[in-house]
């Protein structure tokens, strides 16, 4: 049993995988909402065979219990394990599904030496509970759940993230988040960063589908730019 076994409320599950022969590089590899590790398990597979450590998380329902500083436990949890693992170094790229992504995008604005992330769709968080539920369970509107999740949703104050090296790959169009919405979030950050958006066909959950289970080898030349980053 790790540490974080006890610790951990919200990381749902920790996987290390080892390649047969180690490049020197460590993935960080995190799912997305209501995302399982074996779904990912192709791509995995592909990149430890590509010589890359991997450090895979799954993570439990945040949302359920509809309190907003749970999002908030959840970055700090993560914050601690990759501490602890050792992962705080430039050897480290971050992969990022959906939720995955936004715990990547915190971790590299609380970390200067992390800087190499790549994002497969993401966005804003409060579009994610439904107006009904927000009434009834949330006791909020979506402003005020906007404003306790400043410090943890993808809005960041210009100039707070700097040289950071970052890929996203966003749906043209999707029913959960607004993707010009957050494709003009990312651009306004480009000035001190260096940031690709690379549109997608479908929407959120088709472009998890086609970039993790149906064609994982697209995140291979994508890891290998920020490599070079």
């Amino acid at each position: 049993m790790f540490w974080y076994d006890i610790c951990m409320q919200f990381i749902r599950s920790v996987r290390k995988v080892s390649p047969e022969k180690p490049n020197g590089k460590t993935i960080l590899y995190m799912l997305g909402y209501g995302g399982y590790a074996w779904q990912a398990k192709r791509q995995v597979k592909l990149l430890q065979n590509e010589g890359y450590y991997l450090v895979v998380l799954d993570f439990r329902d945040v949302l359920k219990r509809h309190d907003p500083k749970d999002l908030i436990r959840l970055m700090n949890e993560v914050s601690s394990l990759v501490s602890g693992e050792g992962l705080l170094n430039k050897n480290t790229i971050i992969l990022g599904v959906s939720l995955g992504g936004l715990v990547g995008y915190n971790l590299i604005r609380r970390y200067k030496v992390l800087d190499k992330l790549l994002v497969i769709t993401g966005g804003d968080m409060t579009h994610v509970p439904l107006a009904y539920s927000l009434k009834k369970h949330w006791k909020l509107d979506r402003q005020a759940l906007a404003e306790r999740w400043q410090e943890v949703n993808i809005y960041t104050p210009i100039g707070k993230l700097r040289d950071k090296h970052v890929i996203m790959l966003l749906p043209k169009r999707d029913r959960l988040i607004n993707p010009n919405e957050v494709r003009d979030e990312i651009l306004l950050q480009s000035k001190h960063n260096d940031f690709t958006i690379i549109r997608t066909n479908g929407g959120h959950f088709r472009t998890i589908i086609s970039q993790t289970i149906l064609r994982p080898q697209c995140a291979l030349p994508l890891i290998r730019q920020l490599e070079k980053s």
